[in-house]
């Protein structure tokens, strides 16, 4: 794609979605198919499912969602997310990589680990530079809150975006070598563990009725933990209950949906490489993936956790004191 140069600006940046195309962003076909076709396959195969399918089964497929759903928001937000995005262990094993690359993340249906930890670094960048323009979730480009919502939480995964030098940096960056074997054959794992595998297994315990209900069960899986995920790029970033806040995300406190990421987001945002998710005790009550990451350490498979201190937590909540006086 030909390189264009987005302006800055603090305020708002699009009137209506038809303005991005004048700044370079062109539809991303195979994204949209891939997307689309799994969204109605969900639909289809679920009206189905609940309605003609045996009750043995619709049970099975429904143990399938849940495990997916669990597995593949585990998956995003503690390893791609925490250790990996944000470095919060200093060392993580080879097993843990490989548990996550060319398992657990595959279920998130969210892309490769590379390609989303690229982005999610662009994301927070703004915190820093505070160029919104290169936040490619950012909630805060359009004039109302509908547009925003609509952008944040899906359409900007549907669209490719113009390649900025900030672009090509957080895409560049070279990750563990498991990290980068899965960006190379996502597409195949992806084919594997979310059609090849629920269909085979189904027609191996149950014919034709098994082949379709577990396919039911992985493209309803697939759907909700896409959306699950995704609101943490739109809910946690519009809507909260802390004032003074320096990032571009808000705390929301008890939005427990994608692992505890949503919740006390603002916290995560002014101190990203922290293996927690949020300051004070409901910060410890609401993140039931900071437990997660304690058992790896508990088992020897990831060392050195990141956290803020005592002092960095205060001197952060001071500030917002401050801010709102």
């Amino acid at each position: 794609m030909t390189e264009t140069a987005l302006e800055p600006d603090n305020g708002t940046l699009y009137q209506t979605f038809g303005e991005l195309f004048d700044k370079g962003f062109t539809l991303d076909k195979g994204t949209i198919t891939f997307v689309s076709s799994i969204h109605v396959a969900a639909l289809v195969l679920g009206l189905w499912l609940f309605l003609g399918a045996p009750s043995e089964w619709v049970k099975l497929a429904m143990l399938w969602v849940g495990v997916q759903f669990v597995l593949g928001s585990l998956s995003t937000t503690l390893y791609t997310h925490r250790l990996i995005t944000h470095n919060a262990a200093k060392q993580v094993s080879a097993p843990v990589h490989l548990f996550f690359c060319v398992f657990g993340q595959v279920f998130s249906v969210q892309g490769s680990v590379k390609a989303w930890s690229a982005n999610h670094a662009l994301h927070h960048g703004v915190d820093r530079h505070g160029k919104t323009e290169l936040d490619p979730y950012s909630a805060t480009w359009f004039p109302n809150a509908t547009r925003n919502f609509i952008w944040s939480h899906t359409l900007t995964h549907l669209l490719s975006h113009p390649r900025s030098d900030e672009y090509h940096r957080s895409h560049n960056v070279q990750r563990h070598p498991i990290i980068m074997w899965q960006a190379k054959t996502y597409g195949l794992l992806t084919t594997f563990w979310l059609f090849l595998f629920p269909m085979g297994l189904g027609f191996w315990f149950g014919g034709w009725i098994g082949f379709f209900s577990l396919m039911a069960g992985s493209m309803i899986g697939s759907v909700l933990v896409q959306h699950n995920t995704w609101t943490v790029n739109s809910v946690t970033h519009m809507w909260g209950t802390t004032k003074g806040l320096r990032s571009s995300a808000v705390n929301n406190y008890i939005w427990l949906g994608p692992l505890g990421e949503g919740n006390h987001h603002a916290d995560h945002h002014d101190f990203p490489r922290d293996y927690r998710n949020g300051f004070g005790w409901s910060g410890w009550l609401l993140d039931p993936t900071r437990y997660g990451i304690l058992l790896l350490r508990g088992l020897g498979m990831v060392r050195g956790l990141n956290r803020a201190t005592p002092e960095e937590e205060a001197k952060i909540q001071a500030a917002r004191k401050a801010a709102v006086r």
